[in-house]
Formats: structure tokens, C-alpha cells, sequence
């Protein structure tokens, strides 16, 4: 009794230890569906935009899969797809955005992750952002920094770089909770959780 007790524990641990792994099998990683999809139909499209970010010199800022992903959070939207490429003409928006972020976001803060990008009608809608949303245009990003950083000393470096860059560059700053925030290139701007000026950490009348 003892030795078929011993080999059913052992049969028990290799089965939990082998549970998780089968899981995961059927949820595949964003990197992994983004492989998938950009080789499918979307494939001359993705072709097309990867050219033209590479053409713009912008296309290793930060990786393409995040550009074209609605949003981190995607699967809590049934109604929104993870990825979708946005019209040709808005592509130049995009070009605007991410020089911002190389050459003055990034020396400011550190390295940044994109936890939203091109959002089509629907995504927007499902994500509950605002009716004009830049990400509709193809112009914004939300981000993270890939750094810990406190979130008041986050809000005084992208305070201080909107109201010395801002105006000249058209920035739209957006804060919003914990340490993710929102930048644009598409009119000079700033914002809080509730998406009006009057909340923006770095003071309202913009």
C-alpha cells in the first residue's frame, strides 16, 4: 500500500506540474500573435508601414508590433482586435511622435514601453477613450517607463519637459494613474485621468 500510495503522489505532481505549461500552450503571447498575424493577411500592409517608419529613420524607436497593437489590455475587449494597421495618410503622425520620443522623452525619463497604440473606432470605444482620441489618428502612444521610477518624480520630469518642449514640438501630455502616461505630437496640450486640462498634475488652462 505504501509503494501505490508513493507512486500516485508522484503521478499527482508530475500531472499539476505539467498543468500549466498545456495551459499556456493555448494562450499564446502578443509576440507570438503578432507573428502570426502580420504573416497573414495584414502581411503587405505591416510590409508597408515597417518601409515607411524605416524610410522615416524612426522605425527602431520602439518595436512595430506595439504600434499596431490597440492596447495591452485587449483581451478584456472581446469587441476589439489586437492589431490593426491605420490608413497610409496617417503615417506621418506616427513619424512626428516617435522622434519625440528618441530624442527628447527618452533622455529625459529613460526608456519607455508602449502599452497602447493605433486604435481603430472600436478599440477606442471599448478602451473608453475620448471621442477625438489621437490614438484614432495614429499620432499617440500610451507608455510606461521600462525603469521604476516614482510616480511624483515621473510627473515633474514630464511636466518639466512639456512646458519646455510642448509648444515648440505640439505635444499632448495626458497622466494618468500610477506611472502611464500619454504623448502626442498633434497639438499643444496637457490632461488628466479625466481627460480635461484642469486635472493635468502639471496644472489646468491648457
Amino acid at each position: 500500500m505504501r509503494r501505490g500510495a508513493a507512486l500516485g503522489l508522484i503521478a499527482l505532481a508530475v500531472a499539476m506540474a505539467l498543468a500549466v505549461p498545456i495551459r499556456q500552450r493555448f494562450e499564446p503571447s502578443d509576440a507570438d500573435m503578432f507573428a502570426a498575424w502580420r504573416n497573414g493577411p495584414a502581411k503587405a500592409e505591416v510590409t508597408a508601414i515597417e518601409a515607411y517608419l524605416e524610410r522615416e529613420k524612426v522605425g527602431r524607436v520602439l518595436p512595430l508590433a506595439d504600434l499596431l497593437r490597440s492596447d495591452a489590455r485587449w483581451r478584456n475587449c472581446q469587441s476589439a482586435e489586437p492589431f490593426a494597421v491605420p490608413p497610409s495618410a496617417q503615417w506621418p503622425a506616427m513619424a512626428g511622435t516617435l522622434r519625440y520620443v528618441r530624442e527628447q522623452l527618452v533622455p529625459a525619463i529613460g526608456p519607455v514601453r508602449v502599452v497602447s497604440g493605433y486604435r481603430d473606432p472600436v478599440a477606442n470605444a471599448c478602451f473608453k477613450g475620448a471621442k477625438a482620441s489621437r490614438h484614432l489618428r495614429f499620432a499617440a502612444l500610451d507608455l510606461v517607463p521600462v525603469r521604476p521610477i516614482p510616480r511624483a518624480r515621473l510627473i515633474e520630469a514630464l511636466c518639466g519637459l512639456h512646458a519646455r518642449t510642448g509648444p515648440r514640438f505640439a505635444v499632448g501630455l495626458g497622466i494618468y494613474n500610477a506611472t502611464r502616461f500619454h504623448v502626442d505630437t498633434a497639438g499643444y496640450r496637457r490632461w488628466g485621468g479625466d481627460y480635461h486640462a484642469a486635472s493635468s498634475p502639471c496644472g489646468g488652462g491648457t
